[in-house]
Formats: C-alpha cells, structure tokens, sequence
C-alpha cells in the first residue's frame, strides 16, 4: 500500500524503472482515466493479476464435484453437515 498519486510521480521520474499493477486507490477504473495508465513503463491489468488457467481448472472442477456429489446424494465438503 503506497500514498494515493505517489506510483504515478515515482515512475515518471524513472524510479522505479517499471511497475505492475492490478490494483487501484479506487476501483473500478471506469473511462481509462486512470494516470497509471497513460504511462509507458506501468503494466496495468483490470485486477486480474490472480487469474491463471490451471487454477481456473481446478476451481470448477471442484466445483462440478460438489454439484455432481449432491445431486448424487452424497456431499462433499460440507462445512456443517449437521444440518443434513
């Protein structure tokens, strides 16, 4: 966590030479009006920075197991299986 505007007057005196980021002091970024992104030496993504196929495919099929196991009568995960 840095001052709000304090990035944007860092990389535009070089110091740091380049940054990335995917998170902002306000979100969303609506407009492309954020100064991050008219610079040339910042990578900005729209809070993305996360997003990865393989994990991708692991969260739905976990997902899909859970449905598939329910809908066969037998749960998984359950948190509070008392309630079953």
């Amino acid at each position: 966590m840095i001052e709000a505007g304090a990035l944007e007057v860092a990389l535009r005196a070089g110091r740091p030479g380049f940054a990335a980021v995917d998170v902002y002091d306000e979100e969303p970024i609506l407009g492309a009006r954020h100064p991050l992104l008219s610079l040339d030496n910042a990578l900005c993504t729209p809070h993305l920075g996360y997003v990865e196929k393989d994990c991708y495919e692991l969260y739905f099929t976990q997902a899909f197991d859970g449905v598939i196991a329910f809908a066969e009568g037998k749960p998984i995960n359950v948190v509070n299986p008392e309630v079953l």
